[in-house]
């Protein structure tokens, strides 16, 4: 007679073997069904009013835009006969740079610098000379390439807190590797030579401008 712990051990591993198998047809059968693949199509428009400007670098900007079938139809727009008119505005309402298009959907570059300033692209026709706006883009601020010096009231305070010559040329040079004509940097430099002088003059000798320490 086997004991009750052979029989324990045998019907353990029965059971195992049952769900061995279990296991076994589910994993065929999954490894039978495939997936669905679901397509998705990408249009080759969205007939919705878009007009963007995108800042490329300080001398390229790049423009998309689509006008929508509706707004053609609403103005009696015929693109086979008329093209869209694109024009570049800063934001007192100054026309910049412009170009057309026959093409509702659309992008182009704009290879050209608009110094430090707001700009905005307007999409239209023109009618008699006259600019008919549809609609206007985002609007956004250019890059500057400007160097910026403080005014003598900000140097006094940069000179009162301890601050080198190089940290007041540093803190003061923005975009410095998208800096204007060197003519403009000479001319700033010596800007900030003539005060440096003027204070020693006055009794601030140039070596504290150089030693950099801070005081509290």
């Amino acid at each position: 007679m086997k004991t009750d712990s052979e029989n324990l051990i045998k019907e353990s591993l029965e059971n195992e073997n049952d769900f061995s198998s279990a296991s076994h047809a589910i994993d065929n059968f999954a490894s039978e069904v495939k997936p669905l693949e679901t397509e998705y199509e990408i249009p080759s428009r969205y007939n919705k009013d878009t007009l963007r400007i995108i800042l490329v670098n300080t001398e390229k900007y790049f423009v998309y835009w689509e006008v929508s079938d509706e707004t053609l139809f609403e103005k009696s727009i015929d693109l086979g006969k008329e093209k869209l008119y694109f024009k570049i505005d800063d934001i007192d309402g100054n026309e910049l740079y412009s170009f057309d298009s026959s093409f509702a959907l659309g992008d182009y570059y704009i290879n050209s610098k608009f110094e430090d300033m707001d700009i905005v692209v307007k999409v239209g026709t023109v009618e008699d000379g006259e600019f008919k706006e549809l609609f206007s883009s985002n609007m956004v601020h250019t890059f500057s390439s400007k160097i910026n010096f403080p005014s003598q009231d900000e140097y006094d305070l940069l000179i009162k807190k301890g601050y080198s010559w190089s940290e007041i040329v540093r803190s003061t040079i923005e975009h410095f590797d998208q800096a204007g004509s060197s003519s403009k940097y000479i001319e700033e430099l010596q800007r900030l030579r003539n005060f440096i002088q003027e204070g020693e003059k006055a009794g601030v000798s140039s070596s504290s401008f150089l030693k950099g320490k801070k005081n509290d």
